[in-house]
């Protein structure tokens, strides 16, 4: 198969559903199933560069509903994932696996690690989003905005993402230099380490395929999920299972999910073992530990 059909890859669910997902590294590898952040896709993984390093690792990213190839489902949960990880699982013909999820995936590793730990060899979270009762101090302002309109003003938030959807838009015909610019004055709101990422003019493209993808169908699924993660998440991380092992990986300087947040998820999940990384932020943290990630997931 080439990289396009490896990377746009569909299955049918039981309820007649599309599921997107991708596949990167080694295909008789061990199976990693990830979970994309918040407004992002299958299409993420691209950023830990794949093609140039040996990982020895089966990734599997899965687009969630609404995002990229997956159809958007009506009222759906937390915890609806992972039976759709399940039937992906069983059609790839997996037994076990791990599961690591990047930022807005945090939640979704969650929910697979209370409903589905029979089928899990261990988790990963990294810069992973917690519950919104553990509150968001230190949190940059733009994603406090998003969390208060997801419970309070959710028309708001609808607006919100269809402004983003346009943007994207608008950006995709500017000039290199054009977009150059802006990247770079984006990445001026960004801790250090992430701005080095973002401020790449080598990943531009990369970025600019990323922030399109979520939108492929419109701006409902990233609208349902601000919601979903703006609420009680219809499960306690107390009540995971203590013989699945959950690794979390999170940065010092992150300002997207504040470092607090992650050490309150750790001490909720009975059996959390974490690793915080004092120069890093919410992107590089996984960028740069990638290769570190993926051996602990597969060494169990």
């Amino acid at each position: 198969m080439t990289e396009n059909d490896l990377t746009s890859q569909t299955i049918i669910l039981n309820d007649g559903r599309t599921l997107g997902f991708a596949e990167f590294g080694d295909l008789k590898g061990k199976p990693i199933f990830y979970f994309h952040g918040h407004r992002s896709s299958r299409l993420e993984p691209k950023l830990y560069d794949f093609e140039n390093k040996q990982y020895n690792v089966r990734f599997i990213a899965v687009d969630r509903p609404g995002y990229g190839m997956s159809d958007f489902q009506k009222d759906r949960t937390l915890l609806d994932w992972p039976s759709d990880v399940l039937e992906l699982a069983n059609a790839l013909k997996i037994g076990k696996f791990a599961v690591l999820g990047g930022s807005g995936g945090g939640p979704y590793v969650a929910a697979c690690a209370y409903k589905i730990p029979d089928r899990l060899t261990t988790c990963g979270l990294v810069s992973g989003l917690g519950p919104i009762k553990f509150g968001t101090e230190g949190m940059m302002r733009s994603n406090r905005m998003e969390l208060f309109f997801g419970r309070r003003f959710t028309f708001m938030l609808r607006f919100l993402f269809w402004l983003q959807k346009r943007y994207i838009g608008r950006m995709k015909k500017k000039d290199k230099e054009s977009l150059e610019k802006l990247f770079m004055k984006q990445a001026k709101k960004a801790p250090e380490p992430d701005r080095k990422i973002m401020g790449d003019p080598e990943r531009i493209p990369l970025f600019l395929e990323l922030f399109e993808e979520p939108f492929r169908q419109g701006s409902k699924g990233p609208y349902h999920e601000g919601k979903l993660f703006a609420r009680d998440w219809g499960f306690d991380l107390e009540d995971i299972s203590p013989d699945l092992t959950i690794y979390l990986w999170h940065g010092e300087l992150d300002i997207a999910v504040p470092l607090r947040m992650a050490e309150l998820v750790c001490v909720a999940i009975p059996n959390c073992i974490s690793k915080i990384y004092p120069d890093e932020g919410h992107l590089s943290t996984a960028v740069n530990h990638i290769e570190e990630i993926i051996t602990t997931l597969t060494s169990n």
